[in-house]
């Protein structure tokens, strides 16, 4: 169809008054030149009129060509838009054509390089009823006529979504393959399975009945011998375990209501343009273009807040893609919200279901048949909500079950995404910091979140950054020989091959490492990061802006990932950012401003703080072993963090390996010396004088590790005096140890004496041989213990060291006095 005539010059301006449309292009693969630089001819599914319309309003707004106005190559016109589906005869014929005559136009011009740029116009994201095919008013793949249309305009016209998918070289696929009709023939297959995948992406799979769903888990194989079990085990009828099962998928399966989405779209995005000041989203063409190549997504966030859940869905629709389904713990399923979450695409899981086998079984299912159906996932892998603001270790369960179910001969590639999501305020800091002292965790309710609900303020910036994709195949390649041999046909569960665990352990590493690549730097963490490492908890302003540039020269010119949120904020921007939070005190006199922390205030301080303290550990220990010994070489710098790397690998989930170290720590010290805050002569590195500004902007950065290093003092220095040692014994002195220091030194850090952080530091000395199990079950130190410890005790304060060891003195007294007492 070359020119839209005259019926669409006479409906073109209804139109436009009648629909509203939201434009989404993919940027171009890294290397080539955009679209807009080379002659673009647009594809099209169908020849829909309200289609063309959507597209030449996007088309102006993302600067590509008019569709209107010919393609005129070497004197020859051709038209701008091609159409997959003419509705004059259902045929692709005529696009078979016109494909045709541009490779034999790049067959005459071998300079010639036309842009095919696919086109898909979606009017709502109905995915349709697997029960009543074609029934429901989509009008994205064929022609609906023009009644349909005309209905699909008064009620989806307000929700149309336009999606430019990456330009394909034309150019280059008539120099690889020829330009003959059988080429084009080629083209226009692959054309139509794109558009295929674009509205799965878009849409999702089509909807099955919740209640025949229900029926169908549990007809199959293995749920049927389950159900068997349970009622052998438990002696009861068949119709009685049945009846349990059918209740487990009832309270766990999501129930997805395309419409409840799109009016939660609409409130989600008033709320957030009073809630926050914008969310900063970074990645969302990666995952396009998984979803695009028919990936299962996995979407693997951290977990902050129960805004996480809400925020997360509503980025992915913004991106053009179907929300995912949604692990939920059951503790959300309360009325009313639990209906809302669960139309809302929310499955439901218990906390653990350890011990009831049928439980278990009805879960794994559902999961697998979401993976089947193509229903992108989400879950979080620590669990729960961080109450610290780190990582927290990784439950395996869920990961687990996804292996198993490509074990089950997932025919789509799955991959699994880390998601980094960031913010300026949580609401439910004071809360966390309640619980780490000892509060009960409250249970959600309605009263619960109305409470919330009238406490939202501007919280000010979000952040959510995709980060590299996992492709699991590619994974268990790597990871496990011969993996492929555990797959098993049908829906029979296979069996649990013993490289599972240790596999599963990896790859919930390998996530979570992920998701540290992709953090966010923002204006209240680095504040926090400065504020809380000077002495007082105060600095002048002068001097936290000056600590500011410090921290953006490091994320900037050394680098943790490339896909690290590095804020291009001046730091006097970044500071008028963090002060609208209302989170600092600011005293002025005549000589300028004092900005600091009230102790309340500071303790919340660390959550932020903690969000990226993994960014900047090492920096911080490069500068610790600078201010401890004034001068070094690069190689005892490089020695020095080496010894303490796997330890803070472990804890902190960093990506990089021990022997990328070297290559780090020389870039950071050259930045330092950048910088001035060192100076290198004869062959060694120097400390600044004490005199110059720069002397505290080291020390400011060195004490972002200090808390840290203090912490793997006390557990190592208490192992060595008091061993043999049972496990549960040396995490609980250690916490009681860094309890006391906190008091006495003023380190109001909750995860300083978290029990979660020593167990991790204590497993790590574990993993790398550094503490051996005795016949009793004891932990007993590794000769190479006491070099570590001598190294990690050159690096602190000497008051702060000298309480560590006099307070394992006074508790080796205690634990004898108790022993004796005993005995």
């Amino acid at each position: 169809m070359a020119s839209q005539g005259w019926f669409y010059s006479v409906i073109k301006h209804p139109l436009r008054w009648l629909t509203r449309f939201i434009a989404i292009a993919d940027d171009a693969e890294s290397g080539d030149a955009s679209v807009a630089d080379k002659p673009v001819v647009y594809v099209m599914r169908s020849t829909s009129r309200a289609d063309y319309s959507i597209l030449q309003r996007a088309a102006r707004q993302k600067q590509l060509p008019d569709p209107s106005m010919p393609l005129v190559v070497n004197g020859k016109s051709f038209t701008r838009v091609m159409y997959l589906e003419q509705a004059e005869s259902d045929s692709s014929q005529q696009a078979i054509e016109d494909f045709h005559q541009l490779l034999e136009a790049h067959h005459a011009d071998q300079q010639l390089d036309i842009q095919l740029l696919p086109v898909g116009v979606f009017w709502g994201r109905k995915p349709g009823q697997e029960a009543r095919d074609g029934a429901t008013m989509t009008g994205d793949l064929d022609n609906p006529g023009h009644l349909r249309k005309f209905w699909l305009v008064l009620f989806s016209g307000r929700q149309v979504l336009c999606r430019f998918s990456r330009s394909v070289s034309l150019g280059t696929m008539a120099r690889q393959s020829g330009s003959d009709i059988k080429i084009a023939h080629k083209l226009a297959r692959v054309a139509r399975v794109h558009f295929v995948r674009m509205r799965h992406a878009v849409a999702g799979p089509k909807l099955s009945d919740r209640n025949e769903l229900m029926h169908d888990l549990i007809s199959l194989p293995a749920l049927k011998k389950a159900i068997a079990d349970e009622q052998r085990s438990n002696k009861v009828s068949e119709q009685e375990a049945r009846k349990k099962a059918l209740s487990y998928v009832n309270e766990i399966a999501a129930n997805y209501s395309e419409t409840l989405v799109r009016v939660l779209d609409r409130f989600m995005t008033w709320m957030w343009s009073r809630i926050y000041n914008g969310i900063d989203v970074r990645g969302g063409d990666r995952i396009r273009k998984l979803a695009q190549q028919g990936h299962e997504i996995i979407y693997v966030p951290c977990h902050r807040s129960h805004m996480d859940y809400l925020l997360l869905s509503y980025v992915i629709y913004k991106q053009g893609l179907v929300p995912p389904h949604i692990a939920a713990g059951v503790n959300l399923n309360f009325f009313p919200v639990g209906s809302i979450f669960r139309r809302g695409g929310a499955f439901f899981i218990r906390r653990s279901f350890r011990g009831n086998k049928l439980y278990s079984a009805v879960f794994r299912e559902y999961l697998c048949w979401l993976f089947q159906k193509g229903y992108p996932v989400e879950y979080f892998s620590e669990g729960g909500r961080s109450r610290t603001g780190r990582l927290l270790p990784p439950k395996t369960g869920m990961l687990a079950m996804t292996v198993q179910g490509m074990l089950r001969g997932q025919q789509r590639p799955i991959s699994l995404v880390p998601v980094y999501l960031g913010y300026e305020h949580i609401m439910e800091v004071a809360t966390y910091l309640k619980e780490l002292k000892g509060k009960n965790k409250e249970k959600e309710s309605m009263w619960q979140v109305l409470g919330s609900l009238r406490k939202l303020k501007n919280f000010g910036q979000g952040y959510v950054t995709f980060g590299k994709p996992i492709n699991l195949k590619d994974f268990l390649d790597r990871q496990v020989e011969d993996w492929q041999s555990s797959v098993t046909r049908g829906a029979e569960e296979p069996e649990r091959p013993q490289w599972l665990t240790p596999a599963v352990n990896r790859l919930a590493e390998t996530v979570m490492r992920g998701i540290n690549d992709a953090a966010a730097a923002n204006s209240v963490n680095l504040t926090a990061l400065a504020i809380l490492s000077s002495e007082h908890h105060a600095l002048t302003r002068e001097e936290l802006l000056a600590q500011l540039r410090v921290y953006q020269g490091l994320l900037k010119e050394v680098p943790y990932t490339q896909d690290v949120n590095v804020p291009t904020a001046t730091a006097e921007e970044l500071w008028s950012q963090a002060k609208r939070t209302d989170k600092f005190t600011i005293n002025e006199d005549t000589m300028g401003q004092v900005i600091g922390l009230e102790n309340a205030n500071a303790i919340a301080m660390t959550y932020y703080r903690n969000n990226i303290l993994h960014l900047m550990i090492v920096p911080g220990i490069v500068a610790t072993a600078l201010v401890a010994k004034k001068q070094q070489t690069l190689t005892q710098l490089i020695e020095q963090v080496q010894q303490v790397y796997p330890m803070l690998q472990a804890e902190l989930f960093l990506s990089h390996e021990v022997d990328e170290v070297p290559l780090w720590v020389e870039a950071i010290v050259e930045e330092l010396q950048r910088q001035g805050l060192v100076s290198f002569s004869g062959g060694v590195y120097h400390m600044v004088s004490r005199e110059s500004a720069q002397w505290l902007q080291l020390q400011l950065l060195a004490r972002s590790a200090s808390e840290t290093l203090q912490r793997y003092s006390i557990v190592l220095e208490l192992l060595q005096q008091a061993q043999p040692i049972q496990r549960a014994e040396l995490e609980r002195h250690s916490i009681t140890l860094a309890e006391r220091l906190s008091a006495i030194h003023g380190i109001n850090a909750p995860e300083f004496y978290d029990k979660k952080v020593m167990s991790t530091f204590i497993a790590s000395l574990k993993g790398q041989d550094l503490l051996n199990v005795n016949d009793d079950g004891q932990q007993i130190a590794a000769p190479a213990i006491g070099a570590l410890s001598d190294r990690i005790d050159a690096l602190i304060d000497p008051p702060v060291l000298q309480t560590i060891r006099q307070s394992v003195q006074q508790l080796l007294v205690e634990m004898q006095k108790k022993a004796d007492n005993s005995g």
